[in-house]
């Protein structure tokens, strides 16, 4: 029986842990989101995403994939993806908990078949409510092999269930901002095409007086993937982690792993030099939203001069005469607003990215810890 056959005959489920990645199952997840949710993945969803996130290549560890299945099909997902954090010098064995899918039809119909283990919280809710079953089972695995520290970053609509019934708490709340740039290909304002060009035109004016005015002679060029592995050496030697802030640990390996290894992306280095030195990359790639608006994603950098971490938006805003067809050029702040600096960059603030976390080990619950920074490029989920 496929998806469009499925209707309304049986709303019961059972659940799944695919933690093993066997190639047919994972197809029938890739299935369930290439059908259901078209997009979430770019271009779409394969099993070899799964793979590599969850699987041994990831030098974190390997991960966990929790399914409810009816009828042999795949009608919800959630899963955790090994991190490893670090807070001041202590490490965090972490999962970063995502993809969160529940088949329309199942979201307010049917009820769990599999009973509960003996370390679940018994509920009703946890019978009736796929994303909640599945979170929680994949959080409890997850802790049985040493997970202490569980975050995600959550939509609208499953961050109140996090909050309220699986006891997550909200850290970093209005620090983490989504901005664009749009530019002069962007379809939807085809008619005014000529304005966004005059205002690109303006905006890289301003980003190369200012950036000279501030760091004298400086650059901006695409480099290979063997040179910002070089480049990650040297940087990952001088990065000081802040002692009261968690943060993701990047290192060559993790780095590799993430930007060189990804299965769908083919990501793209931008070497920032001042004075003929290196000093910063940026990590790119190229992606098509679900809403079919084509964009330039500034997933990562890795930064050696402070200087330049404190003024990164003047590099980022010169990516726009680098792209060659994305309508948009996008990437995530943490910490304050440079409203008036952000503006004549033509920086536009979108929303602010929640995220959300669980923390298992002994701290003052009213006192979470939170992020010292936070990139796109640090989740990967759908």
């Amino acid at each position: 029986m496929g998806y469009l056959q499925m209707g309304l005959v049986d709303q019961d489920w059972e659940v799944r842990s695919l933690d093993d990645l066997n190639p047919d199952d994972l197809q029938l997840v890739s299935d369930f989101f290439n059908e259901q949710f078209p997009g979430v993945f770019y271009p779409k969803c394969t099993p070899e995403i799964f793979k590599w996130k969850l699987g041994p290549s990831n030098p974190a560890g390997q991960g966990f994939l929790t399914v409810a299945v009816s009828d042999g099909l795949v009608v919800g997902t959630a899963s955790g993806t090994r991190k490893i954090l670090t807070e001041g010098e202590n490490l965090i064995n972490a999962i970063e908990i995502g993809d969160t899918f529940t088949h329309p039809d199942f979201r307010k119909n049917g009820r769990c078949k599999t009973p509960f283990s003996k370390s679940a919280n018994e509920d009703e809710y946890f019978e009736l409510s796929i994303f909640g079953r599945l979170v929680s089972e994949t959080i409890m695995r997850a802790c049985s092999e040493g997970v202490v520290f569980v975050y995600g970053t959550p939509n609208e609509n499953s961050k109140p269930p996090y909050l309220k019934r699986l006891k997550f708490s909200e850290i970093d709340k209005g620090k983490i901002h989504s901005h664009v740039i749009l530019t002069s290909k962007i379809k939807s304002l085809h008619k005014i095409r000529w304005l966004l060009s005059c205002i690109n035109i303006l905006v890289q004016f301003y980003s190369h007086i200012l950036s000279y005015i501030i760091f004298q002679r400086n650059s901006l060029k695409e480099i290979s993937d063997e040179e910002f592995l070089a480049f990650s050496i040297q940087a990952c030697e001088l990065i000081h982690y802040q002692p009261d802030k968690v943060v993701l640990v990047n290192n060559p390996e993790v780095l590799k792993h993430r930007y060189i290894m990804h299965p769908s992306h083919s990501y793209r280095f931008f070497q920032i030099d001042i004075g003929g030195v290196h000093k910063g990359v940026l990590v790119t790639y190229e992606v098509i939203r679900s809403s079919g608006v084509s964009s330039f994603v500034v997933s990562d950098w890795l930064i050696s001069d402070t200087r330049i971490e404190k003024r990164l938006s003047l590099f980022i805003s010169k990516l726009s005469s680098v792209n060659k067809q994305s309508e948009t050029i996008s990437f995530w702040e943490h910490g304050s607003l440079a409203k008036g600096s952000n503006f004549l960059l033509g920086i536009i603030k979108r929303k602010n990215i929640s995220v959300i976390s669980k923390d298992f080990r002994n701290t003052d619950p009213l006192k979470p810890s939170e992020f010292g920074d936070f990139r796109i490029g640090w989740s990967d989920n759908g």
